[in-house]
């Protein structure tokens, strides 16, 4: 006998023979109203359940299962009771009771189940702003705090952070979504508070010379488990972090203004950086509606040897380099780079060649020479610094697009090093012939291995940046689906003659509508396309 328990409900027992049933089915067969709007075939999630105990006892997920649990983002342990079977004991809860939870089942977004992840939580919050705002007309105090915000903002996305939420003059921060090394977390959260620091030190004197003006910033960071997912109303729903971790780091960051220190941390997350820090005080204090008191300490800076590898700290150097304003020649870089044919035409993509005067020195490459030449002092510099194991040439290129593609609001793609540039320039850079006729657009990216599909989505890019006539569309330093939506709207008439081509074929204008309606779909398939590349 197998033994099912629907917490809540009840418990039921089956024969080993009946365990081709799903769990739906059992639940139905016991009486149990189990929820299941789309007929139990894995198109509405409804049925979903929390496995308690026993996870190991079902058997995995299929096919059905694995797409709808994706685009849900679900945890291994919510699994969707109409495609589940199982071989054994276990334990589950039903999620979807009534109808306002099936409401919000039916909600079509990712990361609406709330998951636990132990995460760095950074606040920030402006000193006595309240006298500002109210001496200071409306403009102004608007003006200054896009701009703060803007400056503090860069400082946390550098770091490996994610912005989830502005709090009147404050900031709150999430570090470590993409993180399992609480040393690493932690570090990356304290810089980039150091570095908010500074960076308000340059706003300062902005505030100084137009408005008579200086602000204070104090800094919290507490490191713990914290529960995520998005919350609000279906049609406005956040990411963001809640629980105890996120009410300690906001307690901390108030603690500031009394104990006169910029940034202040928690002791969990001292022990975790502790030998890569410079520690001003600690003190035990009490910390508003928590229990006990708290050990707290004060952060002045970070160790010589707090660096992380060459390639983070690279990446770290690179990301104040790359200008969002330049964005589109960023990425044109890299495009250009990667474009290197063989004699015999075969495509060598990123392989390093570019850096080479024969190459570099070509007419195609006036707007991004200075780019390369960027990246080459850069690297010559970290040489001269005796750092080891250095990432290549093609490895910087690659990292400089991501970055500016990052920083005018696209996705963030994850790279790591391993490129190889070759010693000798060994090919020949060939750009695409800007053709009315798509079939040419279609035969150059083909002979790099790119489908169709791959080819709309990096044509993309054009979304940022300028050629001759001026930009390609209305928002040249922001990384979106405008350029799509620009296509189908006045045809393009901003773009160059191969952007215009996409709506000649039934096949790319059909893609080009997929992405003006669904920029995530969009960001999904040119995160893909580029790291292809780049190899």
């Amino acid at each position: 006998m197998i033994k099912i328990i629907f917490e809540n409900d009840k418990e039921v027992e089956i024969q080993e023979s009946e365990s081709s049933k799903t769990l739906l089915q059992i639940s139905l067969d016991a009486g149990i109203p189990h929820t299941h709007a789309c007929g139990g075939n894995a198109r509405c999630s409804t049925c979903r359940v929390l496995v308690q105990k026993g996870e190991e006892h079902l058997l995995p997920r299929n096919e059905k299962e694995i797409a709808l649990s994706g685009r849900k983002g679900f945890p291994q342990n919510i699994r969707l009771a109409c495609q589940t079977k199982l071989n054994g004991d276990v334990t589950v809860r039903r999620l979807v009771i009534d109808e306002e939870d099936q409401t919000l089942a039916a909600t079509f977004s990712d990361e609406v189940s709330g998951m636990e992840k132990p995460v760095a939580i950074l606040f920030s919050d402006i000193r006595n702003f309240t006298g500002f705002s109210e001496s200071h007309l409306p403009y102004d105090v608007i003006h200054i705090l896009n701009r703060y915000f803007y400056r503090m903002g860069e400082k946390v996305l550098k770091f490996g952070g994610s912005i989830d939420k502005y709090i009147g003059d404050g900031l709150m921060a999430i570090f470590g979504l993409e993180e399992s090394d609480p040393r690493r977390t932690n570090l990356a959260a304290i810089r980039a508070g150091l570095e908010m620091g500074k960076e308000l030190e340059a706003l300062n004197s902005y505030l100084k010379n137009h408005l008579g003006a200086q602000f204070e910033i104090g800094i919290g960071i507490n490191y713990g488990t914290a529960i995520l997912g998005k919350l609000g109303h279906p049609l406005s729903m956040t990411f963001t972090a809640i629980g105890d971790t996120v009410n300690s780091a906001s307690r901390i960051e108030s603690t500031t203004k009394k104990a006169k220190a910029r940034l202040l941390i928690s002791d969990t997350v001292y022990e975790a950086v502790k030998d890569r820090v410079i520690k001003g005080r600690s003190f035990q204090t009490k910390l508003k509606g928590k229990v006990g008191s708290h050990r707290i300490h004060e952060i002045l800076d970070t160790e010589n040897n707090c660096e992380e590898s060459s390639w983070e700290e690279i990446r770290y150097r690179l990301w104040d380099k790359v200008d969002v304003k330049e964005a589109g020649s960023w990425v044109r870089l890299v495009f250009h780079a990667a474009a290197i044919f063989s004699s015999d035409g075969s495509w060598l993509g990123l392989e390093g060649s570019f850096r080479f005067p024969s190459i570099l020195g070509e007419d195609d490459n006036r707007g991004v020479r200075k780019h390369a030449e960027i990246l080459m002092s850069l690297l010559q510099k970290a040489k001269e610094e005796g750092r080891d194991n250095l990432p290549s040439f093609s490895d910087l290129i690659a990292l400089s697009g991501a970055i500016a593609l990052e920083k005018a609001g696209g996705p963030r793609i994850q790279l790591q090093p391993g490129r190889e540039d070759s010693p000798y320039p060994q090919g020949r850079m060939e750009m695409p012939v800007d053709s009315p006729d798509v079939k040419d657009a279609q035969a150059y990216f083909a002979r790099m291995g790119f489908s169709t599909q791959e080819m709309v989505a990096l044509l993309g890019t054009h979304t940022l940046g300028w050629h001759m006539r001026g930009s390609f569309t209305d928002t040249p330093n922001e990384f979106n689906n405008d350029y799509y939506k620009d296509l189908l709207t006045d045809g393009g008439n901003k773009m160059l003659a191969c952007d215009r081509s996409l709506l000649g074929s039934e096949e790319t204008k059909r893609m080009v509508l997929q992405y003006a309606l669904d920029e995530k779909l969009f960001f999904k398939d040119f995160s893909a396309a580029y790291c292809k590349v780049v190899g």
